[in-house]
């Protein structure tokens, strides 16, 4: 049975400054779950249907599990159809290790909005190998359920860090680690040699990378359109633009 008292937890996580109250998130689903049970996140609570537990019994006996019928469940679920299990998991501390990113590439997200597009994103990074992302403040928050739903696992395995940028990505600087960035304006994607290092700067949905971040960049990029009619698609989405990007990053790996 699910008390007064978690239910409404459950429900506050929604909101990001519940989920920094009670240093948890939530997670839907038995897939998302069978991935968080997977990883190396820690779980406070897992909230499950009776088959669920039936079904799982190895998860049981290792975690504080409670047992909810529709009811309880149709409380704290964002889902129209009822998931078989909630897990909260803790929000995790994590530090960057400055060789690793020194000799990998990692992903900048500068002012991305939309939960969806984070964890899109996140996706997309985990397909194509990245370890670390460095988003700024003003970054949709990972554990967001919009963002956790749409990172598909990808969360608990791709490591996410908010920073102040403008005095991060100097640190990094050096002829031998560029800072890519992309615009309407920059260099075609298909025409250039990538490095296997470096950061890849990804601006905000409306209105692109920030002035300031700008002047950190050196190497302007851009995926050209084409399009046939001059009335096309103004631009990407985000999360589409940073799977093609890292797509032509990742080529060189096979020649």
């Amino acid at each position: 049975m699910l008390s007064k008292h978690l239910t409404n937890v459950i429900q506050n996580l929604e909101k990001k400054k519940f989920r920094e109250k009670y240093n948890l998130y939530k997670v839907e689903g038995d897939k998302l779950v069978q991935e968080l049970l997977l990883s190396d996140m820690k779980i406070d609570t897992l909230v499950a249907s009776p088959s669920w537990i039936a079904n799982n019994q190895q998860h049981v006996k290792s975690y504080n599990v409670i047992e909810v019928n529709e009811i309880e469940m149709g409380r704290v679920s964002n889902f129209k159809s009822l998931p078989e299990v909630i897990a909260l998991s803790e929000i995790p501390v994590k530090e960057y290790n400055p060789d690793e990113i020194e000799n990998s590439l990692s992903v900048i997200l500068n002012g991305i909005q939309d939960p969806g597009n984070i964890g899109t994103i996140l996706r997309v990074c985990d397909w194509f190998g990245i370890r670390n992302i460095f988003c700024d403040h003003d970054c949709a928050n990972i554990f967001n359920p919009k963002s956790v739903q749409a990172s598909m696992g990808a969360i608990f395995r791709v490591n996410v860090f908010y920073l102040d940028l403008v005095s991060f990505i100097p640190q990094f600087a050096n002829p031998d680690f560029p800072c890519y960035g992309t615009f309407l304006e920059g260099e075609n994607i298909y025409r250039m040699h990538l490095p296997n290092k470096g950061f890849i700067v990804m601006g905000n949905e409306g209105n692109g990378i920030s002035a300031g971040i700008e002047q950190l960049v050196n190497h302007k990029i851009t995926i050209p359109s084409f399009a046939h009619s001059l009335y096309s698609t103004e631009s990407l989405n985000v999360g589409v633009a940073t799977g093609i990007i890292l797509s032509e990053f990742k080529r060189i790996e096979y020649k």
